[in-house]
């Protein structure tokens, strides 16, 4: 609807001028009937170039060589048709009785091919062919670009729009996905710390709470402040702290300036829960996990190893969530701005991963 309302001021106003221009020499029943002419015919002109021969030989069938010598002809036809079409409607001035005696003068004293404007406009009123080419070649120009502009425009919006799309897909598999082990265990842990009465308990009911609460609620936005991201992880490892026995293997790094930026939610648990399923902590006393999180500048980076036993158990590249899944939803939000890397050596298996964070929380 803002698209018509918009072309058709355009068109108002181009009339208003032309029929403005025109009273100049004639009068302004005339005028105005060639104004409205002339401008339907450039209006004619636009959409067919632009929804007609635009979108049918560049847009849909990428045919440059047909849409070119299609473009000449329709530039020919449509001025022959112009010049016929509006040397119907009365233009002669000479017969208006309108001209002021100055022009009655010019006119007398004009020679043609002096001024050959003028001597159209107040000697035989006739309109002349060549000037409607050139404006309809530009007109066809004009409307060539506005429409790859228009489809290059609505080209991006449906890929911002697939983008949301995905993003909300992928929150959503990412909440689905989240290890079930993890809440069974801290239910089971939870039992045992109930039945024998110990004061970790509510430590631990608080915590599952926040965590569920965080799950629920908060990853429902496309962007979260990095410090509600940060302190869902520390929530996160202390639970997973609560049911190993040797919680001290769990070592974990937090150094964030800017916390007031925004980051996807949800983005870095996959690489940290797959420590605890696909790793060897909390299932060999000698099993570890260590996690770095740091910021410099716009970018926030993360670091994340795990042992894992190499004859028993597989890297985390085997999850259920999957790194690609994961690449898949770095390459739809940050496109080429992030950089992953994975390393898998003797027993130990590292991801690396930094990406840019944003300021605002609508910036994506």
């Amino acid at each position: 609807m803002k698209k018509i309302v918009i072309h058709s001021i355009v068109w108002l106003v181009l009339s208003y001028f032309l029929f403005f221009s025109l009273s100049l020499f004639l009068p302004d029943e005339l005028s105005l009937i060639r104004a409205v002419t002339s401008t339907s015919l450039m209006a004619f002109t636009f959409y067919l170039s632009a929804y007609g021969l635009t979108n049918w030989l560049l847009i849909n069938r990428r045919m440059p060589f047909l849409f070119t010598v299609s473009a000449i002809l329709l530039v020919f036809v449509l001025s022959a048709f112009r010049l016929k079409l509006l040397g119907i409607i009365p233009g002669n001035v000479a017969v208006s009785g309108q001209l002021s005696p100055d022009l009655l003068e010019q006119r007398e004293n004009l020679m043609f091919g002096k001024n050959l404007w003028m001597f159209n406009r107040i000697g035989a009123g006739r309109t002349p062919f060549l000037p409607g080419l050139l404006m309809n070649s530009v007109i066809l120009v004009i409307a060539m670009l506005y429409r790859l502009y228009e489809n290059k425009t609505r080209k991006e919006q449906e890929s911002r729009e697939e983008l949301q799309r995905s993003q909300e897909a992928q929150i959503i598999y990412l909440k689905s996905q989240v290890n079930p082990h993890f809440l069974f265990n801290t239910l089971n842990n939870l039992y045992g710390l109930t039945y024998s009465k110990s004061d970790r308990a509510p430590q631990m009911v608080l915590g599952l709470s926040e965590t569920m609460r965080y799950l629920i609620y908060e990853t429902e936005q496309k962007l979260v402040p990095l410090e509600k991201e940060l302190h869902f992880i520390r929530n996160y490892l202390d639970l997973e702290k609560m049911r190993i026995s040797f919680p001290e293997n769990v070592r974990d790094t937090i150094r964030v300036s800017q916390l007031s930026v925004f980051v996807p939610p949800l983005l870095l648990l996959p690489f940290i829960e797959n420590c605890f399923k696909h790793g060897n902590i909390g299932k060999d006393d000698d099993g570890w996990m260590e996690l770095d999180i740091s910021d410099d500048h716009d970018y926030l980076y993360f670091v994340c190893k795990n042992s894992f036993n190499n004859t028993v158990q597989k890297p985390a590249t085997s999850s259920g969530i999957g790194l690609k899944n994961v690449k898949k939803r770095l390459d739809l939000i940050f496109g080429e701005k992030y950089e992953l890397q994975t390393l898998k050596q003797d027993g130990e298996y590292m991801v690396s991963l930094q990406f840019p964070v944003f300021q605002k929380k609508d910036q994506l």
